[in-house]
């Protein structure tokens, strides 16, 4: 039975972590013994156990807090690397990819990483990543700018995260009402756009839309830009055509619930590798309005959202008076959405990553 270990940098649960954790059982029903290190004590490790897979505990900080040096976090990987004795070992993140690159592999180990990130990279960075065996991006466009860095093209593909079908369905039926219920789920930091989603709501309540919004998420962040950022989203929230309108509801465990509930869902982020809550949404039969940055072009290459260009407050609020004005509309763009979403299930997505593993497994050892 081959072996993979998944390595991850955070204990937090979110949009990389929920793509791995979703394909968790699709590897193992596979014939792959799976387990996944990340910090010990934290919400990733008790979910990792309580679906039935091994935890195995890695610490990224030292008793500050502080991230440790970059050869020293290298140097504990290749002790632990050569005491777990597994064929793969997967970085899940950007970040992890560039500290285990270089990392000296265990006999009969190969060492793979995904790239969710469309982040500008130094060349050491980008040279560190392009020593892992075998690199996977979540879509073309993120593929496209690491390339452009200097990235491998030899050991880089792309590799388009799927989703749980099951988990993520439609509402037997979505009421025609007003207001118009709008979701936005993420965290609450400037790349997301946040403060453009509310701009383009509130032109879109000055128009005549009669809509409300609601979102989820935080903002972890201690920076005093990041906390800055957060408190004028709270301030424009609560003022003007946004007064009574808005609800900050903090971060929810169960986005399908939500997303079932909804109207339509907002995402205004100024750039978006592969967005996790796009795909959750189409799955739940959700009309979108999305920036067209990114992997999102490709996630609905064929109109099955609303695409607007990113920091465009007045082209989001003409998408929402469409929709707010027409529940024919809505209907069509959540069935296709559905639809698109059925060419990408995570059982489809885990065919395709099981068919990279045996591929690099079977390649010579670098």
């Amino acid at each position: 039975m081959p072996s993979v270990v998944y390595l991850c940098e955070y204990g937090t649960i979110y949009g990389g972590e929920n793509s791995m954790l979703s394909g968790l059982a699709e590897l193992k029903a596979r014939g792959f013994e799976v387990a996944v290190a990340c910090p010990p004590d934290s919400p990733l490790a008790a979910q990792v156990v309580s679906l039935g897979f091994a935890h195995r505990p890695v610490v990224w900080t030292d008793e500050s807090g502080r991230r440790k040096p970059l050869e020293v976090l290298r140097d504990e990987l290749r002790q632990h690397t050569a005491d777990w004795q597994v064929d793969l070992v997967h970085a899940n993140s950007l970040s992890v990819a560039r500290i285990l690159g270089p990392v000296e592999r265990p006999a009969g180990s190969k060492f793979v990483g995904h790239l969710r990130d469309i982040i500008k990279l130094n060349r050491r960075v980008v040279a560190d990543i392009s020593r892992l065996d075998e690199i996977y991006c979540v879509s073309t466009a993120t593929r496209d700018f690491h390339l452009a860095q200097g990235l491998s093209a030899e050991n880089s593909c792309v590799l388009h995260n799927g989703i749980d079908l099951a988990k993520f369905s439609p509402p037997a039926e979505r009421p025609d009402r007003l207001p118009l219920r709008l979701v936005y789920i993420g965290q609450l930091v400037m790349r997301k756009g946040v403060d453009v989603l509310l701009e383009g709501v509130r032109l879109a309540i000055a128009q005549g839309a009669d809509v409300t919004l609601d979102l989820y998420g935080e903002c972890h962040s201690a920076k005093q830009e990041a906390q800055h950022y957060l408190a004028d989203l709270h301030r424009s929230g609560q003022t003007g055509e946004l007064a009574g309108r808005v609800g900050f509801r903090g971060r929810t465990d169960d986005a399908a619930t939500v997303l079932r509930q909804a109207d339509v869902l907002v995402h205004a982020a100024r750039q978006e590798p592969w967005g996790r809550v796009l795909l959750e949404a189409a799955a739940c039969g959700l009309p979108i309005v999305a920036t067209a940055v990114g992997g999102t072009r490709e996630m609905f290459p064929a109109g099955e959202c609303l695409l607007v260009p990113p920091d465009d407050p007045p082209g989001i609020a003409a998408a929402l008076g469409k929709l707010s004005a027409s529940y024919a509309l809505r209907k069509k763009l959540g069935l296709q959405a559905r639809q698109r979403m059925e060419q990408l299930g995570v059982s489809g997505y885990a065919d395709k990553l099981v068919a990279r593993y045996q591929n690099v497994l079977r390649s010579p050892a670098k």
